[in-house]
Order: C-alpha cells, then sequence, then structure tokens
C-alpha cells in the first residue's frame, strides 16, 4: 500500500486517492456551505430586517439542499470506486490480467475518396 504522497504523484494512475480523502471533502464542502449561508444571512440583514428575516428561514433550508446534493455527489463518486474495485476481483477470479492503457496512437486522416473521371458537378441553383 502506498502512502497518500506517493499515491498523489503516481502518474500511472494504479492507486486512487478520492477514496481516502472523500470524508475530507465533505467536510471542507459543509464548511463552504456553512460559510455561504452565514455571509447571506448577514448580507440580507445589512439590506433590511424583510429581507434578513425572510433570509434567516429561507438560507438554512437551501444550505442543508446544497449540503443533500453534495453528499450525493459524493456517494457516486465513491459508487465508481466500488464498482471498479468489484470487477478488479471478477478479474481476478477469471485469470484477467487488466492492461496498462496503451499510449495512443497517432491519428492518420484517411485520403479522401478519388472523383470518377466522367463526373460533373450539378449546376448552381437557379440556373
Amino acid at each position: 500500500m502506498k502512502n497518500f504522497g506517493q499515491k498523489l504523484f503516481d502518474f500511472s494512475f494504479q492507486e486512487f486517492i478520492t477514496p481516502s480523502i472523500i470524508k475530507i471533502i465533505f467536510w471542507i464542502a459543509i464548511i463552504f456551505i456553512g460559510l455561504g449561508v452565514l455571509i447571506n444571512i448577514i448580507g440580507s440583514f445589512s439590506q433590511g430586517a424583510g429581507y434578513g428575516i425572510l433570509s434567516l428561514i429561507i438560507s438554512p433550508l437551501v444550505g442543508l439542499l446544497f449540503v443533500i446534493m453534495t453528499r450525493i455527489y459524493l456517494e457516486l463518486v465513491m459508487v465508481l470506486f466500488r464498482i471498479m474495485g468489484l470487477l478488479e476481483g471478477i478479474a481476478k477470479e477469471k485469470g484477467v490480467t487488466l492492461a496498462a492503457p496503451a499510449a495512443a496512437a497517432p491519428a492518420v486522416a484517411a485520403p479522401a475518396p478519388a472523383m470518377p473521371s466522367d463526373f460533373t458537378p450539378p449546376p448552381p441553383p437557379g440556373e
């Protein structure tokens, strides 16, 4: 098992860092969402008491919605990693070796088809 620094600079992407830092990412998102809610409430009170009270009710609900959406997104990311792990396990059971991705071959444009010698272009419209 590689440590975090080795995983971070693994340019072959054989080891992933996301599963090990996903909880930290979630906590950072919660902090930023909370700060956003707090700044919105303070800014609304600077516009007037009515706006502040309205923001005091709506902003936490919107913040909660953002926390839920962030959680769902991060769970989807983790599902992809779990699928990858399950597929690796199935491949090992079947005896399939997973090759490293090959370097992409340079793209070569196919030659244009030759025009028949008796080809005459159609006349322009309106003639």
